[in-house]
């Protein structure tokens, strides 16, 4: 389930990011996929929203219709285009690879991704998670 997948996530980012107030408004939906997979996604644009956050900030994550958002009130990204490109950082921290691995991942999983992304703005990933959503 996706809720309780996302809370079991934040408990960890809210140690690592204890200034960071993570919001999440999801309802009760089910997923069929590869659970590692999709954790991976979710931990990496987690990590990223609270680690390049501004002091205090917010991670706002909800579920609109099929698609996933992760809104973030932090630095903002100056060329989101180019965030899945290999290597490619904004930042002396890291090596480049994690939204390039995120993007393959959700090739791999058929999740559309979605990044938009305004300095000193923050940033909002959306994650279209139609093709491994259970209907019910």
């Amino acid at each position: 389930l996706l809720k309780e997948l996302l809370v079991k996530r934040i408990q960890y980012f809210d140690v690592l990011y204890p200034d960071i107030h993570y919001k999440i408004m999801v309802k009760k939906v089910e997923l069929k996929t590869n659970k590692d997979a999709f954790t991976r996604i979710l931990d990496n644009i987690l990590s990223n929203a609270g680690k390049y956050n501004i002091a205090d900030g917010n991670v706002n994550i909800l579920l609109e219709g099929t698609t996933l958002f992760v809104h973030d009130t932090g630095k903002g990204i100056k060329k989101p285009d180019k965030v899945f490109d290999r290597y490619y950082k904004e930042q002396d921290r890291g090596i480049g690879i994690g939204l390039h691995i995120v993007k393959k991942l959700c090739d791999e999983l058929d999740i559309a991704i979605y990044i938009k992304s305004k300095e000193n703005e923050g940033t909002r990933i959306g994650l279209n998670l139609e093709n491994i959503l259970v209907k019910k």
